[in-house]
């Protein structure tokens, strides 16, 4: 697995995150006796709020529709976003981990031969980098799998 993993994955976060933040703004929910969802900005023109989703005339019945406006409200806008930002920290300490992991190799690449405790303490640094970028490959590649239909995926990124 390599950077152009963590970069296939970046996209499509800003793309999601494009489309939750266009939806920004009141939160959502669903008043007990409405299959719908609706906006938690209510007036006395519009006591429910503005209507998000009308969940009444899906296939199912209205405890099927109560279902689905209970899955929308659950996965609001807000709610992505923030999902989104923990998947970025997630993709930001693996990509650190190989960047670093690079960097440090260089460093001990100059001191080939010096030996002593600073070559020591770098081998140390190196072998903590690989642990962490191990261990945040498979979660990565996870991350990523929701977007196996996307054009740009690799099948070598399947978990």
């Amino acid at each position: 697995m390599s950077a152009d993993l963590a970069a296939f994955l970046r996209d499509r976060l800003d793309e999601d995150e494009r489309i939750a933040a266009a939806v920004l703004g009141a939160s959502w929910i669903r008043h007990e006796h409405v299959a719908g969802v609706h906006a938690d900005d209510a007036t006395p023109g519009r006591p429910y709020g503005t209507p998000v989703a009308d969940c009444r005339r899906l296939p199912g019945g209205y405890e099927h529709g109560v279902d689905i406006a209970e899955h929308i409200v659950r996965h609001q806008p807000a709610r992505v976003v923030a999902e989104i930002e923990a998947k970025r920290e997630i993709v930001s300490r693996y990509v650190v981990a190989l960047h670093e992991r690079e960097a440090l190799r260089a460093r001990m690449r100059g001191m080939l031969g010096e030996g002593g405790d600073a070559f020591g303490q770098l081998l140390e640094h190196e072998h903590v980098l690989i642990r962490a970028a191990e261990a945040l490959a498979p979660v990565v590649r996870l991350l990523s799998s929701p977007y196996a239909d996307h054009p740009e995926y690799r099948e070598e990124w399947r978990p």
